[in-house]
This record gives structure tokens, sequence and C-alpha cells, in this order.
């Protein structure tokens, strides 16, 4: 647990495992997302688009479909 690690009281502990659990729910159930930017002196250190990353989430959601069935 975060309290043993990091020092913190119960009460914390309490707080972050509900958020995460709501974290998880919003997520898994809401259709929530998260968006992320990437930011970089030169243009060509990243790529310009993100399609790669479509790719995997569509493996995902396949899997997870797949798996509730």
């Amino acid at each position: 647990r975060i309290k043993q690690v990091a020092g913190y009281d119960d009460r914390f502990c309490r707080m972050w495992e509900f958020y995460l659990a709501a974290c998880e729910v919003a997520f898994r159930y809401m259709n929530q997302m998260v968006f992320q930017l990437q930011i970089a002196k030169k243009q060509d250190a990243v790529p310009l688009t993100r399609d790669y990353m479509l790719d995997a989430e569509k493996g995902i959601t396949v899997t997870r479909s797949m798996a509730a069935e």
C-alpha cells in the first residue's frame, strides 16, 4: 500500500484507492478518454500523427470484446 511506502495515513490511502476505483469505472464503462500531447523542439523528434496508437487500441478493444463473450 501507499501508506507503507510513502508514509501516508489511512484516510489518505482510502481516498486514493476510492479515486483509483472511480477512475477505473469511468474509463471502463463511461467511455472516458485521455488526451496526450507530444511537444518537441524538433518536428521530426516525434511522429506527426499518432495512427500507430489507434491500431494498438483496436487490438485491445477486440481482445476485450472476445473475452466478454
